[in-house]
C-alpha cells in the first residue's frame, strides 16, 4: 500500500513484484520517505531488496528509513549485504530500524501508531519444539494524516486484533482471509465506519465479490471495495 500525504509517499509492506508495479503505475521512488513492514512473511517483505536496488539504479539521494519487526532486523541487514547493496555504494542513506511504539513513525505529514496482532501466534508450538528464534511479531497500523484516520490491518489472527480501533476511522484497509466478515461489517456499522477496502482474499472470494458486497449491505456498509493492483482513492 502506498499513501501520499503532503510532499511524501509512505509505503506499507513490500511484497514480491512491488518494483515492477511501481514502474507501471509511475510511483516516484525518490519520494518514498519510509517503508513500514507489518511482518516477516515473504509476501510482505521479499520485494524490499529489489526495491532498494531499483532506488540505487534510479540514483536516489534522499535518505530512506525502513521499519520492520525487530526479529527480522539482522536477517534483512544481512541479505542487503549479501545482495551487494553496500551502504557506501547506494548513493543514499539506508537505515533499517525496529518497529517501536508509539508512534512507530512520525514526520510533518503523517503519524503511524502500532498495534501488535496475533497473525503468527499459531506457529508457537512449532517454534517452541524446534527451538527457532522467531518471536511471532506482527503488526497492524493506525495512520493519522491531515485530520484523517486510516487502519491498515496487515495480516491478522482475527477481527479482534483491531476491532476496538474502529471508532472515528475514515478508512479501513483490511485483509479478508483471516477475519469474520459478518462481525467486521456489524462492528463497522456500530462504529459509524462506512468505507472498507478488502485485501488478501481467497481466489473464490476475489472472483465472486458479490456475496461480500451483499453481506456488507445487510449492515448498511455501502462503500466496500475489493482491492486490485493499481487501485487509487482519495481519503
Amino acid at each position: 500500500m502506498i499513501l501520499k500525504a503532503g510532499d511524501g509517499i509512505y509505503q506499507f509492506d513490500a511484497g514480491e513484484g512491488f518494483s515492477s508495479s511501481a514502474l507501471r503505475h509511475k510511483i516516484d521512488h525518490h519520494k518514498i520517505k519510509a517503508i513500514i513492514i507489518s511482518h516477516m512473511h515473504p509476501d510482505h517483505i521479499t520485494g524490499l531488496f529489489l526495491e532498494i536496488q531499483m532506488m540505487y539504479l534510479a540514483r536516489r539521494t534522499a535518505p530512506l528509513a525502513v521499519y520492520l519487526p525487530e526479529e527480522g532486523i539482522a536477517a534483512v541487514k544481512g541479505f542487503v549485504l549479501a545482495g551487494y547493496l553496500f551502504p557506501d555504494k547506494l548513493g543514499f542513506d539506508l537505515s533499517i530500524k525496529p518497529i517501536k511504539p508509539d508512534p512507530a513513525f512520525r514526520d510533518g505529514n503523517i503519524a503511524v501508531y502500532v498495534r501488535a496482532n496475533t497473525h503468527l501466534r499459531h506457529y508457537g508450538e512449532s517454534i517452541k519444539d524446534a527451538g527457532y528464534p522467531n518471536l511471532m511479531q506482527s503488526y497492524s497500523y493506525v495512520i493519522k494524516a491531515d485530520g484523517r484516520k486510516v487502519i491498515y490491518s496487515g495480516d491478522i489472527g482475527s477481527f479482534d486484533d483491531y476491532a476496538d480501533l474502529l471508532d472515528e476511522c475514515d478508512l479501513l484497509i483490511t485483509e479478508g482471509l483471516h477475519v469474520d466478515l459478518e462481525a467486521l461489517f456489524e462492528k463497522s456499522a456500530q462504529s459509524g465506519l462506512k468505507r472498507i477496502i478488502l485485501t488478501h482474499l481467497s481466489a473464490d472470494m476475489f472472483c465472486k465479490p458479490e456475496s461480500i458486497l451483499t453481506l456488507a449491505a445487510k449492515w448498511g456498509i455501502d462503500e466496500v471495495q475489493v482491492a486490485e493492483d493499481g487501485m487509487k482513492l482519495d481519503i
